[in-house]
């Protein structure tokens, strides 16, 4: 391993224990200092996915905005994860990043109670019927629709926490500020989006308050057949991304090929379980979580959905590592220069007549209006 990229592991695994730090004090002090502790797990959440761990990374970067929403329910979930989250971050010290399976089997039941949470939280929105908008016609939501609900709920909320922030005249209100207007973002997401449970109604109780837009439920309608024989189908949604588990189910060689097509055309893939498979692809194809990263001079980012894993201990002159994504079924491995830590970015189609980068399907744009090529690999 080269000398810099050791040092530049150093101090990325610092910058995370400061900001776990920060972040345990924040929470040992309760409901007073929340925002302040949203600031230091959105920080923690980026040293964590620039270090491999994507799967902690995703699950803090909830915390945080669960924090930025003044839920005081979270707060004994991130007491209880974030010791996790040391002992992760001490095994990279000694050389050792866990696996993606690994990573799920230690943070996955915090992901569960934390997905547990979320749902109690917004369990009003549960008598409330999405009101699915028609591509053919301009038809204007219903005030009856959830994403209007959550925005009325959440939306007053977060402008009003904006408006306070905006008053404060500190070296981290930017910062701040950008933490409650991206969450804002995420909310109107919610606006005109339809239950996952359209495609598995009798496996509702098992997917509450998953939610994805319209068009996306309309190209996953394969998976109604390809996932009527499953035993049981598991579904859960973390940073604008969606999990769903087929347990008890062994697609035939044909069917597989058509379930990794099917993911390919969501910006997701597939992955076999000991029993079944295992699903992951965006809530929406104009906003979702994104790792942005390098190569060869030029910035690209890929979606959670493609995301497999970054290992920043691959050998290779001037590269940071190695990244592997993967659509439907193909796996990729790219040498990149540098990986940034991931944030929830806009996606927007390149105009046929502006030249692009071979490969390139669109672009993202960041916090700070930079753009990131997103590779086409459907």
């Amino acid at each position: 391993m080269a000398t810099h990229q050791f040092d530049h592991l150093s101090l990325v695994v610092s910058d995370a224990e400061l900001s776990l730090q920060g972040l345990t004090r924040s929470i040992q002090v309760g409901s007073v200092d929340m925002q302040q502790g949203a600031l230091y797990a959105r920080d923690l959440s980026g040293a964590l996915s620039v270090l491999g761990l994507d799967t902690a990374a995703s699950l803090v970067e909830d915390v945080a905005r669960q924090l930025t929403l003044g839920q005081p329910s979270v707060l004994d979930v991130a007491q209880g994860l974030l010791p996790n989250v040391a002992s992760a971050l001490k095994d990279i010290q000694l050389g050792h990043i866990l696996e993606p399976d690994e990573q799920l089997k230690v943070f996955g039941p915090w992901s569960s109670r934390l997905q547990v949470l979320v749902s109690r939280d917004t369990a009003s929105l549960s008598s409330f019927e999405a009101v699915a908008p028609k591509s053919t016609t301009a038809q204007l939501l219903g005030q009856g629709d959830p994403g209007f609900k959550a925005m009325r709920m959440k939306g007053l909320s977060l402008i009003q926490n904006a408006r306070i922030v905006n008053q404060r005249d500190d070296e981290r209100t930017v910062v701040q500020m950008d933490a409650l207007l991206s969450e804002l973002q995420d909310w109107t997401l919610r606006v005109g989006q339809v239950p996952l449970s359209q495609l598995f109604p009798l496996s509702a109780q098992a997917m509450q308050d998953v939610w994805l837009d319209s068009p996306l439920l309309d190209l996953l309608d394969p998976l109604r057949e390809l996932g009527a024989q499953a035993g049981s189908i598991q579904a859960q949604s973390r940073s604008l991304t969606i999990y769903m588990d087929w347990l008890g189910l062994n697609l035939s060689n044909e069917n597989f090929q058509k379930l990794g097509q099917c993911m390919a055309v969501v910006a997701g893939h597939v992955k076999r379980l000991a029993d079944g498979y295992r699903l992951v692809f965006p809530c929406s194809l104009s906003r979702m979580r994104m790792t942005p990263y390098v190569q060869n001079g030029q910035r690209y980012a890929v979606g959670s959905g493609q995301f497999i894993q970054f290992d920043p201990h691959a050998d290779g002159t001037g590269f940071a590592g190695l990244l592997t994504v993967c659509s439907g079924l193909a796996n990729q491995t790219l040498q990149v220069e540098r990986v940034l830590p991931a944030q929830n970015m806009n996606i927007f189609a390149v105009p046929p007549d502006i030249p692009k980068p071979e490969g390139v399907s669109g672009v993202a744009l960041d916090a700070m209006g930079e753009i990131y090529h997103c590779l086409s690999m459907a």
